[in-house]
Formats: C-alpha cells, sequence, structure tokens
C-alpha cells in the first residue's frame, strides 16, 4: 500500500497535489485499489499505482489530463471486452456502452473544442498575414 507522499517519488513529480489531481481524474477506475489508512489518508495498492503510472505515461507523451483518463478508461474497457469475449447481458451491455459512450464522448467534445481554437487562431494569423504592411512613412504621422 502507498501513501500519497511515497507516490509523488515513484510517479516522478513534484507535489501531492499532483498525485491528487491524478487520482481525482481516475478515481472511478481505481475505486478496488483505493483503502483509508489512519488518520483517514489515502493508500493505494499495486493495482493503483499501474493505473496511475500509465495515466502519468500518457500524461508525458503530450495528452492533457483529461485526455489520458479517457484513453485510460477506453483501454481497460476494449481489454475488458476482449477477456469477456461473450455477448454480455443487454442490462449489462446497454449500462456499460452508456459508459463508454460517455467517455468517448467527453473526449471527443474536448478535442472538438481544442479544433475550433486552433482554427481560430490559423485563420487569425492568416489574415494577419494578408494585410498589406502600411506604408514606411506612415509610422512617423
Amino acid at each position: 500500500m502507498y501513501t500519497v507522499p511515497e507516490l509523488v517519488n515513484l510517479l516522478g513529480l513534484s507535489t501531492e497535489n499532483q498525485v491528487r489531481n491524478r487520482i481525482e481524474a481516475i478515481r472511478d477506475l481505481l475505486l478496488p485499489a483505493i483503502r483509508r489508512g489512519p488518520n483517514n489518508q489515502l493508500l493505494l495498492t499495486e493495482d493503483g499505482l499501474a493505473l496511475l503510472r500509465d495515466l502519468q505515461t500518457l500524461c508525458e507523451s503530450g495528452h492533457t489530463l483529461t485526455e489520458a483518463a479517457n484513453v485510460l478508461r477506453y483501454k481497460i474497457e476494449r481489454d475488458e471486452k476482449k477477456a469477456i469475449g461473450e455477448s454480455p447481458t443487454i442490462t449489462h451491455m446497454s449500462t456499460k456502452q452508456d459508459e463508454t459512450e460517455s467517455g468517448w464522448r467527453a473526449l471527443v467534445e474536448h478535442l472538438a473544442a481544442e479544433v475550433r481554437e486552433l482554427s481560430a487562431r490559423v485563420a487569425a494569423l492568416e489574415a494577419a498575414l494578408r494585410r498589406e504592411p502600411a506604408p514606411w512613412w506612415e509610422r512617423w504621422r
């Protein structure tokens, strides 16, 4: 079992707050791996440490924390489906499908917003390049 200060060193982060933010980002995935210790201290099992390391790897590869959490959720859900190998019951399938769709929807919405922002910035830069420069004497007026 690992405490938050130990996780700071194991994950190569600089503050406990960074660890807590990562735990909050994937709390739903970490629920089986989180325990409470003395003085209500957060403790994580080996499985929880593995999930946090996977999340940290995704963050270091250029993903934001939100994107990395959604990618990690998708990978885990995909692995679960492969492990099952059967068609789940209808109620189980609809619940899992809703969770999967909400994770994908959040990721797609985030990426769409980022693309819109970048498109606006590119359009502004292109407009600035198309403008003809003012004559040199206009500066002196």
